[in-house]
């Protein structure tokens, strides 16, 4: 225990502390030689026990004992003094004296009092502690049933008799904004992660705001850890506002960013919060999915998000033509230039970005079904089911995409060489159907889903011949067959697509080493001779 002896006379002092120590020299002993200095040393020693005269100069020890009354720290107190007298006895026990021992001391006597002291002290100790749990787990229990309440409020499934409880609840019928929070939790570090702790950092974030109070949903899906707060505050959401809850968002995530990323919805302002607070808390869930795009930094406020009108702008069959003619970084542009701009700068629906992600994958399936072996078409599959509607973030959708159109291309490319074969010869005999066209290397290079200049590249590798001789070749080809179908010369240039004669007869000559009508003439002098 530690002891106070308060005595004006060096003498006694000395003596009752020798005493002590003899039979309990665990003990700490403190001296004062009167009531004022002992009210000090139990303002900051707090003895377990003061062992007091009671005439003394300055403060007497009833003095003392009316001014301990006023302190919070209130040691058991024993009356020490030489004078029996019954007055002074009930003096000392009316003003809260524990006990009263007459001069000289009996050292028996003493030892026996401070063991039941110390016994005393040790039982309310014992009994603090006991109702310290109680009022703490009371204080939980009453915590977790108003965060019950609270979700129930806000999901809108209160009973007319817990509607009558809300009304209890401080704060309610003020203004105030709702935050809906969400921290994707590595799931490494999931064991270690403090559910309280977190709670606590929330309401201290944002009780920079206003006075906030936050609490659990009781909802844990995977590794994704949410709660809510209630934010009282009568200023309005003004920009100066809206930074300041940016700028405590950031801080919270540096605190935090060891365990995973963390995400904000702020639902509208109300202007009553028991009236209008399920509303704002559904706005403030809506906006936080919004964090899915990394250009809102985790803080997302529904009334900033716009409505855009766009749809999927992506010519699926275009994007499988560019896989297929080998030009997979211009399908990978295609492919995010029409997401970029169906995300219309992070203000469409995620739900809408997973669904056109998912449109695009199971198309690609579809068109390259006759040409890719069955475990791609399960990749693409399992990507349209299960990794797109997984994906956090819009990059993450962009990069899924990309990883499948590398997947499709690089299936397609081992027998590409058969259908290069087979796309050739549709090509030529394309040509060979439209000779009397204007037939360009931009158009046959549209026709067949073709880059102009991958195109140009593509046929003479395939074929060893330009574009511009295959084109050269089929129309000579067919001016030979109508030249000795005996056609006039001007009929044969037009039927073979030349506007200008001249140029066509000088194109003949050029390529059979005669002139139209010396062929023309040949021909019908053989058919005579036959």
């Amino acid at each position: 225990m530690k002891i106070l002896i308060v005595d004006d006379e060096p003498r006694h002092r000395r003596g009752m502390l020798n005493l002590i120590l003899s039979f309990r020299p665990e003990d700490k002993i403190l001296v004062a030689k009167d009531g004022v200095i002992a009210l000090e040393l139990i303002r900051s020693e707090k003895p377990d026990m003061v062992l007091t005269d009671i005439r003394m100069p300055n403060m007497d020890g009833l003095e003392f004992l009316k001014l301990l009354q006023g302190e919070s720290h209130k040691p058991k107190v024993v009356m020490v003094t030489a004078y029996n007298l019954f007055e002074y006895a009930q003096a000392a026990i009316h003003h809260g004296a524990y006990d009263y021992v007459l001069k000289p001391v009996d050292s028996d006597q003493v030892e026996k009092l401070l063991r039941r002291i110390e016994a005393e002290l040790d039982m309310e100790s014992q009994q603090h502690s006991e109702s310290e749990a109680l009022k703490q787990k009371l204080n939980l229990t009453l915590s977790a049933y108003r965060n019950r309440l609270l979700v129930k409020w806000l999901n809108g499934d209160l009973t007319p008799d817990e509607l009558a409880e809300m009304d209890q609840i401080e704060g309610l019928n003020g203004k105030g904004i709702i935050v809906f929070t969400e921290i994707a939790v590595d799931p490494d570090k999931r064991r270690s992660f403090d559910s309280d702790a977190f709670l606590s950092s929330l309401k201290q974030c944002w009780s920079n705001v206003g006075e906030a109070f936050s609490f659990s949903p009781n909802t844990l899906a995977d590794s994704f850890v949410r709660a809510i707060t209630i934010i009282l505050t009568p200023e309005g959401l003004t920009a100066i506002q809206r930074a300041d809850i940016r700028t405590h968002a950031e801080r919270l995530e540096a605190r935090w960013i060891m365990y995973g990323q963390i995400s904000h919805g702020i639902g509208t302002k109300c202007q009553s919060m028991q009236a209008e607070g399920a509303m704002a808390y559904r706005y403030a869930q809506t906006a936080r999915s919004y964090s899915f795009y990394d250009c809102w930094n985790g803080v997302v406020f529904y009334d900033e998000l716009l409505s855009p009108n766009e749809l999927l702008s992506m010519d699926t069959e275009k994007l499988y033509k560019l896989l297929q003619s080998g030009d997979l970084d211009a399908a990978k542009e295609q492919c995010k230039v029409a997401f970029n701009n169906l995300a219309s700068n992070g203000h469409t629906n995620p739900a809408l970005i997973k669904e056109s992600a998912v449109l695009t994958l199971i198309k690609l399936k579809s068109r390259s079904r006759n040409l890719v072996d069955q475990q791609i078409g399960s990749v693409l599959s399992n990507s349209a089911a299960i990794e797109v509607p997984a994906c956090q973030s819009f990059e993450e959708i962009l990069e899924l995409l990309e990883l499948r159109l590398r997947d499709v291309y690089s299936a397609i490319q081992p027998s590409q060489s058969e259908k290069d074969v087979i796309l050739a010869e549709d090509c030529l005999r394309w040509i060979e159907e439209h000779v009397q066209e204007e037939l360009t290397l931009e158009r046959a290079a549209d026709r067949f889903f073709f880059n102009p200049s991958y195109f140009s590249t593509w046929i003479k590798q395939q074929t060893g011949r330009t574009f511009s001789d295959h084109l050269v070749e089929a129309r000579m080809r067919k001016a030979q067959s109508l030249l000795n179908a005996n056609r006039k010369i001007y009929e044969v240039a037009s039927a073979c697509g030349y506007s200008d004669t001249k140029y066509f007869c000088r194109v003949f000559k050029k390529h059979h080493g005669m002139s139209p009508a010396s062929y023309k003439h040949t021909t019908s002098q053989r058919s005579d001779m036959g």
